[in-house]
């Protein structure tokens, strides 16, 4: 993963995001016939506060690594043929200079009016594949600062504009999306997070036009075949990190990214088995001559998760990814200078138990790669107060070998948290 500065694009001033709300729910107000139509409205407030364990790039042990508060108000309004779904994020953010900041997380209409064809248009969450907190045909933005300081599961996966076509048929179910605006990653930022930066200066990738012809689109074929929930997949777009440097203007990019893959799922032997691959085709350098940009991998990975007891869970994951061409990386690379594995591994373990009448949650996740020589341990614990109200205690503690793996990077990002929820 690499990493970069905030991005200004990510949170619209709170001035042209209410207009935003108001242009939606006005259309929304038009387009969905009030008789006969449903409504519900949910939401919660809730306080998250992290602190450091350790201390290194610049930050003091006990130094705040989030401290915020934060109100989600879901709007849903639903009919015979279609259904009208906002969330809407209000938080104070300690790390944001502007207080308050208002996001749209989701603010789509679907209509399902044309029996076996559906459409949904919007600002959406997406999610395909069959990993757990592992991505291949996943390929839609996810927001890794957010899972490194504590805040809840959701908010790994981060919105964009989208338009969804489904058609639903014997044969297979296809799904089509298309995304016209360029939504990168939301990666690690220097003041919370300290992070290897070869450059030793912020960086401020250049992102793709946002325009029809260079949007990116996305498909999935769907069926189920003797017991299989079976699927292929494909995508054209962009890399979602800065992976490319140009080395005449001395700035990152997001390279051009073709991906083709499939996955499959079914029960197995009192569990649920699960298997996914892609081929991720990096189309800026699909010789894998060019050091400055990502090369092409082959990527897969197998998973199984059972109950082994009342009240408790077992998830297991393999995990590869195999550069291409990796004899000329290694030949285009500087003497001396880190060199990433042709083979790279990864395994998780999730460890689920429910206690108290699955009032206490507690939860342990971990990634190691013996390739990378590295690791990252998710743990967390959670209590049901009351029907509306949670407590949740966590950490995310890191460790490798070398500052320029995945987790590697992260060591000195060691970190507690405690979330306070009132949902209603």
């Amino acid at each position: 993963m690499n990493t970069a500065g905030d991005r200004i694009s990510d949170r619209t001033p709170r001035g042209k995001l209410l207009g935003k709300v108001l242009t939606v729910l006005v259309l929304a107000a038009v387009m969905i016939p009030s008789a006969g139509w449903g409504q519900e409205i949910h939401g919660f407030i809730e306080g998250l506060n992290g602190v450091r364990l350790t201390e290194g790039g610049g930050f003091d042990e006990g130094s705040y690594t989030a401290r915020e508060t934060r109100f989600q108000l879901r709007l849903n309004d639903y009919g015979d043929t279609g259904e009208y779904f906002a969330r809407l994020d209000y938080f104070f953010d300690s790390f944001d200079d502007r207080g308050g900041d208002l996001e749209i997380r989701e603010a789509y209409f679907t209509y399902t009016g044309f029996g076996a064809v559906d459409f949904k248009i919007g600002r959406q969450i997406t999610t395909w594949g069959t990993g757990d907190l592992l991505f291949i045909n996943d390929v839609f933005p996810k927001d890794w600062q957010s899972f490194f300081i504590g805040r809840e599961d959701q908010y790994l996966k981060a919105p964009m504009d989208v338009f969804r076509a489904g058609v639903y048929s014997g044969l297979f179910d296809i799904n089509v999306i298309a995304m016209p605006r360029f939504e990168p990653d939301r990666l690690p930022t220097p003041d919370r997070l300290t992070f290897y930066n070869p450059m030793n200066m912020p960086i401020i990738p250049v992102e793709p036009e946002n325009n029809l012809d260079k949007g990116e689109i996305a498909i999935r074929l769907s069926r189920q075949i003797s017991g299989w929930e079976a699927a292929l997949y494909g995508y054209r777009g962009y890399f979602r990190q800065p992976v490319g440097f140009n080395t005449t203007s001395q700035q990152t990019f997001y390279p051009r990214l073709n991906v083709y893959g499939a996955s499959l799922r079914r029960g197995l032997l009192g569990g649920v088995f699960n298997l996914e691959g892609g081929y991720y085709d990096s189309r800026d350098d699909q010789d894998g001559d060019n050091p400055f940009v990502e090369n092409s991998t082959l990527r897969g990975m197998a998973g199984f998760d059972r109950q082994l007891m009342t009240d408790l869970q077992l998830g297991l994951q393999g995990y590869f990814e195999q550069m291409q061409n990796h004899d000329l990386y290694a030949g285009g690379i500087q003497p001396g200078a880190y060199e990433k594995e042709e083979l790279r591994q990864l395994y998780t373990m999730r460890l689920t138990r429910w206690l108290k009448y699955q009032t206490i949650m507690l939860s342990l996740f971990t990634f190691y790669s013996p390739t990378d020589e590295d690791f990252y341990v998710r743990a967390n614990a959670s209590y049901k107060l009351s029907d509306p109200m949670e407590v949740s205690l966590g950490a995310n503690l890191f460790g490798g070998e070398y500052e320029q793996t995945l987790f590697g990077q992260f060591e000195d990002n060691d970190n507690v948290y405690l979330r306070l929820r009132y949902s209603f």
